[in-house]
């Protein structure tokens, strides 16, 4: 095979390779950042002012559990609008976009967040967790998806420090990102029952 075939087909698995990977930390990053921005238009200014109405659902739980005491969960679900089936639809379907969640056992506290794109996959898991290790010191652990694929996993210390990066998860941080991982479904069967559920 000639130099130029040989050139030819690398550039042509490379632009398919290109062409095939959905999600990049780089492009999930920046879908990050425009969830924020859309999360700051909602919050109401010093008049009580928005720049756009705040479309998301609430959930608090409170209750007292054995071994821990009180115990109080606060799970907010931000969500976009698909594309209905029928022309001028005023109530289109949603799908759930990002979900922060802030709770206790006892003094330990936890709070993560949940990008999803708009087909129900998660994009990025962020989780603050003292349950890494033996030592209840907390991490910060953050996961980068395409599809089920990792692109990316880092851990650090609430000290800030870098512990990890890299393209595996680690034994060390196995347990606590399988949970993480079992709650983005979680909340992702929440929201569709919430959502299927409320009046309109």
């Amino acid at each position: 095979m000639s130099r130029k075939k040989v050139f030819t087909l690398l550039v042509c698995v490379a632009w398919a390779l290109t062409a095939g990977a959905q999600n990049s930390v780089e492009s999930i990053r920046k879908a990050y950042q425009d969830v924020h921005k859309m999360i700051d238009q909602m919050t109401p200014d010093a008049e009580g002012m928005w720049e756009m109405p705040p479309v998301y659902f609430d959930l608090r739980v409170v209750q007292n559990l054995p071994g821990t005491g009180p115990h109080e969960e606060k799970i907010r679900m931000y969500y976009g609008e698909l594309e209905s089936e029928e022309e001028g639809d005023p109530y289109p379907p949603h799908y759930l976009r990002f979900t922060t969640v802030k709770y206790n056992f006892a003094a330990r506290e936890f709070y993560e967040e949940y990008l999803y794109d708009d087909k129900g996959q998660v994009m990025f898991i962020y989780a603050l967790t003292p349950d890494v290790g033996d030592d209840l010191i907390p991490y910060e652990l953050r996961m980068w998806f395409d599809g089920k694929r990792l692109l990316r996993f880092t851990a650090k210390k609430s000290t800030l420090k870098d512990v990890y990066s890299g393209t595996t998860i680690p034994e060390l941080y196995q347990r606590e990102t399988e949970r993480c991982q079992q709650r983005a479904q979680r909340y992702l069967s929440m929201f569709k029952g919430i959502d299927e559920n409320t009046n309109l």
